[in-house]
């Protein structure tokens, strides 16, 4: 579509993660960018809950430019490990979450608002067409442009483009529209068996809590027979703590996802109860506190086979559908992003050779996948860690933990925490902020 020196016109689907850090970066080329967004305005809650950046995720908002402003909130604590405990109280091991000194950067515990508040602070400061209320309908392919449709508020827009690039999500639209015009089957996402059901306090209304995670400590995970929790400290004053468990539910509608409160506590009232301190004393005080649980069913897609097709590609979540259970999935959003936009640098640079738009998408799966399907499998073996089973597998279970989180150290995460996308300390000349 584009010639000579017309901008390059890209659409960017979805401004999580994922898209937002997408947008960002091809902001500070020579492009012409919207984006859709399916909620209908800027979220200003905490929905989403906490999460875990690693130093690779770090180092890509570091190159961004936007790695100090991230750091100046008032969520986001450094976690050197996470501690393991079973359900009796009893120490498994600690799991190192990366160093300064070793990958510049621990691991950082914070709410994914806290990520989405400092991306789109960007995108607003740069005045990104942003489209609220927008999800992709359809798309048109051609050797030279891709016609993008989509519900803007009910009301149906198109607009021609260099590139789509689909963002949004497990359940995104731009994927089953890429494979329908590939003459592909249509992978759905489908229900892992697990449940995640989260909530937020203070951490005074748990006496005793404050001793038991506290700012050297911020994370312990409990993994019990009959399901797992996780607790968190995500504010540099240790005051907010995050909490959540993991187990196994059968399958409902997204209806029945909407579970009664009363329901809820009782089920975990029931699950936990043999549990030691704090976490019944975790689920009494959720109870009093009034405040409503969120609630996540896990969904995953099977591995796909194309990330894109002429002038479209996926990333994210869209592309290889993160289990939570990794503390990768915003540090892999992130990756995407960078090495996607390093990718488009180099053919914007070239616009006028015989650089082929598709040949530069192919190479994006073809390098990315292989990382992202090993964290996807190690993510999926922490996840069936965590479905239900016997007293005396769980004590086989943890032994086996323990022998390996003995020998662990920060060297074992030299292959998630060390990496850093190609070209990402490039964009520090186009990205000033750090």
């Amino acid at each position: 579509m584009s010639q000579g020196g017309e901008r390059f016109q890209v659409i960017v689907a979805g401004a999580g993660i994922a898209g937002g850090a997408m947008a960002l970066f091809l902001s500070h080329l020579d492009t012409d960018l919207t984006v859709l967004e399916s909620r209908p305005r800027r979220p200003n809650t905490t929905e989403g809950g906490m999460i875990m950046l690693g130093p690779n995720g770090m180092n890509v908002l570091h190159g961004l430019g936007l790695s100090s402003k991230l750091r100046q909130r008032e969520t986001g604590i450094q976690v050197s490990h996470i501690t393991i405990r079973d359900g009796s109280g009893d120490l498994i091991g600690r799991v190192p979450q990366g160093s300064v000194e070793r990958h510049g950067s621990a691991s950082t515990a914070l709410l994914r608002w806290d990520v989405h508040e400092v991306l789109l602070d960007a995108l607003e400061e740069k005045r990104i067409d942003m489209r609220w209320n927008s999800r992709v309908e359809s798309m048109e392919e051609t050797d030279n442009s891709v016609l993008v449709r989509w519900s803007e508020a009910g009301e149906t827009k198109e607009k021609r483009a260099d590139l789509l690039i689909g963002a949004d999500g497990i359940w995104s639209t731009t994927r089953p529209s890429m494979y329908e015009r590939l003459g592909l089957a249509v992978t759905k996402p489908r229900y892992s068996g697990l449940v995640g059901i989260g909530f937020i306090l203070d951490i005074d209304s748990v006496p005793g809590l404050a001793s038991y995670l506290t700012l050297d400590q911020p994370i312990v995970m409990v993994h019990d027979h009959l399901g797992f929790v996780g607790m968190m400290l995500y504010d540099k004053k240790g005051k907010k703590v995050g909490w959540w468990t993991t187990h196994e539910a059968s399958e409902r509608s997204r209806e029945e996802w909407e579970i009664p409160r009363e329901q809820v506590f009782h089920e975990l009232h029931e699950r936990y109860s043999t549990c030691v301190f704090p976490i019944p004393q975790l689920i009494q005080a959720s109870e009093v506190s009034g405040g409503q649980p969120f609630i996540w069913p896990v969904y995953e897609v099977e591995r796909l086979g194309r990330w894109n097709s002429r002038r479209t590609v996926l990333i994210g979540d869209a592309a290889h559908a993160m289990p939570p259970h990794s503390g990768q999935g915003a540090s892999q959003a992130l990756e995407d992003a960078a090495h996607l936009a390093h990718l488009l640098r180099q053919y914007l640079q070239h616009r006028d050779s015989a650089a082929d738009l598709q040949s530069v998408l192919d190479t994006f799966q073809k390098v990315r996948q292989p990382r992202v399907d090993e964290i996807v499998d190690e993510a999926n073996r922490r996840g069936n860690m965590k479905r239900e089973t016997s007293r005396v597998g769980m004590f086989v279970r943890k032994w086996m933990m323990r022998i390996i989180f003995f020998f662990m150290t920060q060297r074992w995460m030299d292959r998630w925490f060390a990496y850093k996308v190609p070209g990402i300390d490039d964009w520090e000349t186009l990205c000033p902020g750090e």
